[in-house]
C-alpha cells in the first residue's frame, strides 16, 4: 500500500492525507504501481469527457487538457522540454546536453516542443470526441506510465545520485515486465492489435532515439516518455 500512495503522490497532484516514507525499496515497487495511478488519470480523462458531452467540442477538448496536465502537475511536460533543449544545445556532447538538462530554466527549443506537444494533443483530443472514441482516454495515461517500466527494465540509466537511480536499483524486472504486458491487455482490447504493435514500435523507436542521441537515459527522458507515449496513442485513434 505505501509503494502504491508513493506512486499517487509522486505522479498526481491528488492529495495524500499522510507522509509516505520513501524508502529505497518502497521507491522501486512504487514504479511497478505507475500504469494504474494511469488508470486513475484515465479514469477521471473518461469521467470529465462524459460529463461534458453537452459542450461544444472544441471547449471540452481544451479542459480535458487542462485537467490531465492539472492532475500531474505537469510533471513529465518538464522532462520534454529538458530533452530538446539538450538534445539541440548539446550539439552532439552527451555531457554538455546532460549539463543542459540540468538547467531549471527552459530554452526557447524546449518551448516551442511544449507548445507544440500540447496543440497536437489538443487536435487530436478534438477528432476523438467528436468521433465520440472516448474510451481511449482510459488507456492512454496507463501506456504512457508503463513506458516508464519498459525503459527502467531496458535501458542504461547514465545519471549518478538521481532519484529514478535508486527506483532501478529497487525494482523488479520480471514484475515490470508482467505488468507491461498486463497494461497492453486494455489497450488491445480498446483499440486492436495493430494499434498496440504500433504503440510497441513507437516506444522502441524512442528508446533508440534516446541511446543514439543520449547513450542511456534520465528523469527527463522517463518524463518525456510519457507524454510523447501518451500523445502517440491520441494520434494513432485519431488518425483511425
Amino acid at each position: 500500500m505505501n509503494a502504491f500512495l508513493l506512486a499517487l503522490q509522486f505522479l498526481t497532484r491528488i492529495p495524500i492525507p499522510f507522509a509516505v516514507e520513501p524508502t529505497p525499496k518502497n521507491l522501486g515497487n512504487s514504479v511497478l504501481y505507475y500504469p494504474l495511478v494511469g488508470a486513475i488519470i484515465g479514469f477521471f480523462l473518461f469521467a470529465a469527457a462524459h460529463l461534458l458531452a453537452d459542450v461544444d467540442t472544441l471547449l471540452s477538448a481544451a479542459l480535458i487538457l487542462t485537467l490531465w496536465v492539472g492532475l500531474s502537475g505537469g510533471l513529465h511536460l518538464d522532462g520534454i522540454a529538458d530533452c530538446v533543449d539538450g538534445w539541440i544545445g548539446g550539439q552532439s556532447n552527451v555531457e554538455k546536453s546532460l549539463h543542459i538538462m540540468k538547467d531549471p530554466n527552459a530554452g526557447p527549443m524546449g518551448v516551442t516542443a511544449l507548445v507544440l506537444l500540447l496543440l497536437l494533443k489538443y487536435a487530436a483530443l478534438t477528432v476523438l470526441l467528436n468521433n465520440n472514441a472516448l474510451s481511449i482516454l482510459l488507456v492512454a495515461p496507463v501506456i504512457g506510465r508503463a513506458s516508464v517500466l519498459f525503459l527502467m527494465v531496458s535501458t542504461n540509466y547514465i545519471r549518478t545520485n538521481g532519484l529514478a537511480e535508486i527506483m532501478i536499483q529497487n525494482l523488479s524486472r520480471n514484475k515490470a515486465i508482467t505488468i507491461i504486458l498486463i497494461a497492453l491487455i486494455p489497450y488491445i482490447f480498446i483499440t486492436n492489435i495493430y494499434s498496440a504493435l504500433l504503440i510497441t514500435l513507437f516506444a522502441f523507436l524512442l528508446r533508440y532515439l534516446f541511446t543514439s542521441l543520449f547513450n542511456g537515459i534520465t528523469g527527463d527522458m522517463l518524463g518525456a516518455s510519457v507524454e510523447l507515449n501518451g500523445l502517440a496513442i491520441l494520434l494513432i485513434a485519431a488518425l483511425h
